[in-house]
């Protein structure tokens, strides 16, 4: 009767713990594609570069033309940093929530849990106690949430900063070529 009570309580928990990790997950490659985008515009900038032997990439104000052409290309790179900013915090988002002991958290194993017997005591205490596993596993899905939550924030903001950085450098082409 008792397994089927946890595997009852696992059942509902799981399938939200489950959904975070892939919310988690499809954010993460968001802001891996992102970096990837600017990655290659940078490799195709420095190719051009090196092949470019007119040097069209000289930087100089002369006129007043320049001046408008350089005032697209400012915030072209300002964006693209922001942008690259967001998508690094994406991997690494601090969280401004603690939580208790568990054994259910693998950042927890080293620093509470020195052996395997402490460990396997909490865990079994743990799940014999089913107010005690749901609080657990609650707050396995408040932890996993605000993670999918926070990094949804950052990669949602680093997209924001690439289409801003994209219009840009679309003007600053524009505006050099004309």
């Amino acid at each position: 009767m008792k397994n089927t009570k946890i595997e009852s309580i696992s059942e509902e928990f799981w399938p939200i713990i489950d959904y975070n990790y892939e919310q988690i997950r499809f954010a993460e490659i968001k802001a891996s594609v992102i970096i990837s985008f600017y990655s290659l515009l940078l490799t195709v900038g420095y190719t051009l570069d090196i092949l470019d032997e007119d040097n069209i990439y000289n930087l100089s104000v002369n006129s007043i033309e320049d001046s408008i052409k350089y005032f697209f290309l400012i915030p072209a790179i300002v964006f693209s940093i922001i942008s690259l900013r967001r998508c690094v915090q994406c991997y690494l988002p601090r969280l401004n929530f603690t939580t208790e002991k568990s054994p259910f958290f693998f950042g927890d194993y080293p620093i509470h849990y020195r052996d395997f017997n402490s460990f396997e005591k909490t865990l079994n205490k743990i799940i014999d106690n089913e107010p005690e596993y749901r609080r657990h596993l609650s707050q396995i899905v408040f932890a996993t949430g605000h993670i999918a939550a926070k990094k949804f924030f950052f990669v949602n903001k680093g997209i924001i900063s690439l289409i801003r950085s994209i219009a840009f450098f679309v003007l600053f082409g524009i505006f050099s070529y004309f």
